[in-house]
């Protein structure tokens, strides 16, 4: 990221100022389009959870073969706790939502969600906030792209052929092939996460596994200051945005009201 100078926004104003600034959201549809990421803290590379940790700097092949490993034993463990319809991607956007490392980056329709998680965590370090425009995911000159004979432009849904066929390696064993593109994916709101956090993902693969100006222009970064946190985080609170809101259960309920009351 370090070819990217970060702007500093402390305040849910200036963010809203910053966003205004853009130019991004006075497109068509912007209201799908422009997607927003935030880091509790500054320096994180924007790639998906197969890419970090133990993960990190492994062959493909070898990525690829823990990914249906971890894929099969969530299928068979979380039988009982899934309503049992869910499609192949309905079943990646849980893993991804529940920790388990997939090739989905999260990202968010809403800045104040990715407001809350660049704010909320880690006191002693600067924040970051990320924002582009999920459309120009595209070669330069903005050629359709193809992936096994279907073409793609702009955003899938969870049903999009492109889509579906490149979680096949990872559900069905199949061989290991994938796009030569990052795919910007709208999921269903089924999972109350999901529909809370207003989610959207990137799905990455071996040619693009990070999210760079390279691999779209109109990525922007903000930094928050780790001074501007804790009143950032009541802004929030204000506008109805905290714990409870942006995860949605039990557990985050208690986290939330424990706060309100400083207890």
């Amino acid at each position: 990221m370090a070819t990217i100078s970060a702007v500093e926004v402390n305040s849910v104003q200036s963010l809203m100022r910053e966003i205004e600034n853009s130019g991004l959201t006075a497109q068509n549809h912007g209201h799908v389009r422009v997607w927003f990421r935030g880091h509790s803290r500054e320096g994180w590379p924007l790639q998906p959870g197969v890419y970090r940790g133990r993960l990190e700097g492994v062959s493909e092949p070898d990525r690829w073969n823990v990914e249906r490993h971890l894929t099969q034993d969530f299928l068979v463990q979380s039988a009982g706790l899934r309503h049992g319809n869910e499609t192949d991607a309905g079943l990646y956007f849980l893993q991804q939502h529940y920790g388990m490392p997939t090739r989905l980056l999260d990202w968010t329709n809403n800045p104040l969600a990715a407001l809350f998680f660049a704010s909320i965590a880690d006191p002693r370090s600067d924040g970051e906030l990320f924002m582009l425009d999920a459309y120009q995911f595209q070669t330069a000159s903005g050629t359709v792209r193809s992936f096994l004979g279907r073409d793609f432009r702009g955003i899938a849904t969870a049903g999009h052929p492109v889509f579906e066929s490149a979680l096949v390696p990872i559900f069905r064993w199949k061989p290991d092939v994938f796009p030569s593109f990052i795919i910007p994916v709208r999921p269903s709101y089924s999972d109350v996460r999901i529909s809370s956090q207003r989610s959207c993902f990137t799905f990455h693969v071996p040619d693009q596994f990070v999210i760079d100006l390279a691999a779209n222009p109109t990525l922007r970064v903000y930094r928050v200051p780790m001074s501007a946190k804790p009143a950032i985080i009541k802004e929030l609170r204000l506008l109805g945005v905290d714990q409870f809101r942006v995860f949605g259960d039990l557990s985050s309920l208690s986290t939330t009201l424990k706060r309100d009351y400083d207890v």
